[in-house]
């Protein structure tokens, strides 16, 4: 059994510097090739925190909040595992609000996959799934068409072509609701 290296990424210091608004959450990316750019740009309320852990401590002028990435394999869910361990084990100040995972290939993945996904999911208070989407291959990420939270579900009609994947709308639901769930209380109770 080979032993393979611990991932780890740096904390920021300072905010990232962004256009004001800035996104509502950072999608934090376990390996290269883990979906976030492409999640990014299907979801105008999330970017990429390029392999570090925002700072979360000015939050006047950057998101704490962040979602870990990853494929469904064993390396990827491996490296997922490491940073949900990194962000507990470090006490940052950004918020870990969940796991994406994004599935490999076509179909179940494998037994082991599965399991490891299993163990990986029960360290988040969160998982939302990315099925398999055979067009991505040869799309253009700059040609995906973008979902706001604001605009809703759509509306599915019998025979209707959805641009962005159920699956992908249905876990920005769930990040978005997430988001919601840890904002501070805006009005204390009197």
């Amino acid at each position: 059994m080979s032993s393979r290296e611990r991932i780890s990424f740096e904390a920021r210091v300072e905010p990232y510097t962004v256009p004001t608004p800035g996104p509502a959450v950072w999608l934090l990316g376990a390996h290269g090739g883990s979906g976030v750019s492409t999640l990014a740009q299907y979801w105008d309320f999330a970017d990429d925190a390029k392999h570090q852990w925002p700072c979360g401590t000015d939050r006047e002028v950057e998101s704490p909040y962040v979602v870990v990435v990853c494929r469904e394999t064993i390396q990827g869910l491996s490296s997922a595992h490491d940073l949900i361990l990194e962000h507990r084990n470090r006490d940052l100040a950004c918020e870990l609000l969940g796991l994406v995972t994004v599935a490999n290939a076509a179909g179940a993945p494998p037994k082991d996959v599965r399991q490891l996904r299993s163990i990986v999911t029960g360290a988040v208070q969160a998982h939302w799934s990315i099925g398999w989407h055979r067009f991505l291959a040869s799309a253009a990420r700059s040609s995906l068409p973008t979902w706001r939270a604001l605009d809703g579900v759509p509306i599915q009609t019998k025979g209707a072509v959805i641009d962005v994947p159920e699956d992908v709308i249905a876990a920005g639901v769930g990040i978005v609701t997430a988001i919601q769930s840890s904002l501070p209380t805006l009005w204390s109770v009197q």
